[in-house]
């Protein structure tokens, strides 16, 4: 279970990559750092399909979706200084909540 769950870390992780380069590519006007960010959000999906061969689809792809979206807040708002304001931030109580929710 510890190969899995390091790919799905890894994915996201990529994932996160990607989100911050397509921000730097400004609208994909600076192409190096969109292409970047295309390569980073096509090889975090390679590894999720290894994760999906041994935890559920729904499992993982939650997980997957709840932790980049979670990521990309905090990264957001440590590298570019972004807030997220109340509702926003309720939405990411409700994603993390329902991630632990599927877990139980």
């Amino acid at each position: 279970m510890i190969v899995p769950v390091s790919l799905l870390v890894g994915s996201v992780s990529l994932d996160l990559l990607a989100c911050y380069c397509v921000k730097r590519s400004k609208g994909f006007q600076k192409a190096v750092w969109g292409l970047a960010g295309l390569l980073a959000i096509i090889s975090a999906f390679v590894l999720l399909s290894f994760v999906v061969r041994e935890i559920p689809l729904g499992i993982a792809y939650s997980v997957w979706g709840g932790m980049g979206v979670l990521g990309t807040v905090l990264l957001d708002r440590l590298l570019f200084n972004s807030r997220l304001g109340k509702q926003g931030m309720l939405g990411v109580v409700c994603i993390v909540a329902g991630i632990v929710a599927m877990q139980l």
